[in-house]
């Protein structure tokens, strides 16, 4: 399948469920109200307890001094901040759980259409794809961060060593520092463009391969490293449609931009030309991730193939049966 025919399929597949969006968008405001309830009622209440003004600490002048007095206001106020800490884990372990739920039922409906097992959308396939792909996409979530945090370790071993080496290069000379300072920059920005690039490569085609598969976290991992291997263009294919999104988007948000500058109803054109603009920033993301998936579909285990193909001709040469021996030589001699 070329790059435009998988943009298209993906294009019908995310037409044909279209109630994903309004799915996502209904997680989007569970989300804002799950932050009041969460951490904003319980900060509320503990203000309440602890008869803190909140008039007075919204002053800059109180502001600061409460800021140069952090120790005392920590001994004094260190229930209250353990209760903020408290509601902030909860929240983002919550935030975490639907959007990990969100994002398994919403692939399972993409994987599931592409494969033609169904017709239509189906709440009751959501909800059954969010609680099957729960686990595994936990797991498969967690390892990318991990991966993530790992390269923003690396990314930060490598601007202290450009660092060190711009400041040496400035002590012979000026000039030679600032040559020095632009290269390493440029190089900075291509290792890291390119790190976060392949990570979220692996990423998106590792979640196909983990459903389409249905293997585990690390086999998918290992085997989408595989896939990329052999297929760069497959790299290519996801730079691409990331970078249009990223066009598009900002396309988007740049036209609603003057709406903010129109007076007395400028304010109340942007709210909902922002909920709008989620809601087609979401179609964007199906559409890119349902692409994938069908650029993925059309050639799965284009690095395994050959070797299975030459197990299978090898297990057909042994399993058949020898040829009869040639009888022209006995007919000759007798």
């Amino acid at each position: 399948m070329t790059q435009i025919a998988a943009i298209k399929a993906g294009l019908h597949t995310v037409n044909k469920n279209w109630q994903l969006l309004f799915v996502q968008f209904i997680a989007f405001v569970l989300s804002g109200l799950s932050f009041f309830i969460i951490v904003g009622m319980p900060i509320a209440i503990a203000f309440i307890i602890f008869g803190l003004d909140l008039t007075e600490i919204l002053r800059l002048k109180d502001l600061i001094s409460v800021f140069r007095g952090s120790a005392e206001l920590l001994n004094k106020y260190f229930a209250m901040a353990l209760i903020i800490l408290f509601s902030l884990l909860i929240y983002l372990s919550v935030i975490f759980i639907a959007w990990v739920f969100a994002l398994g039922g919403t692939i399972g409906i993409l994987t599931k259409s592409i494969g033609n097992e169904i017709t239509k959308f189906s709440l009751k396939t959501f909800f059954s794809e969010g609680r099957r792909l729960f686990l595994p996409l936990s797991l498969f979530s967690s390892i990318i961060f991990i991966m993530f945090l790992f390269i923003a370790f690396f990314l930060g071993i490598l601007v202290g060593a450009a660092s060190t080496i711009i400041d040496i290069a400035k002590s012979y000379e000026a000039t030679f520092g600032l040559f020095i300072s632009f290269f390493c920059s440029l190089v900075l920005m291509s290792v890291g463009i390119a790190l976060i690039l392949l990570t979220l490569s692996a990423a998106t085609f590792g979640v196909a391969h983990l459903v389409f598969g249905q293997s585990r976290s690390l086999t998918a991992i290992k085997e989408t490293v595989k896939y990329l291997y052999s297929k760069p263009a497959a790299i290519g294919f996801y730079t691409l449609v990331l970078l249009g999104y990223m066009v598009i988007g900002f396309i988007v948000i740049l036209i609603g931009a003057p709406l903010t500058f129109v007076p007395v109803i400028g304010p109340l054109l942007s709210l909902p030309y922002q909920l709008l603009t989620y809601m087609f920033q979401g179609y964007l993301s199906l559409v890119m991730l349902a692409s994938v998936f069908h650029y993925y579909k059309s050639a799965p285990f284009a690095a395994s193939q050959p070797s299975t193909e030459a197990a299978d001709i090898s297990q057909h040469t042994e399993d058949a049966p020898a040829p009869p021996p040639d009888q022209s030589e006995g007919t000759q001699a007798n």
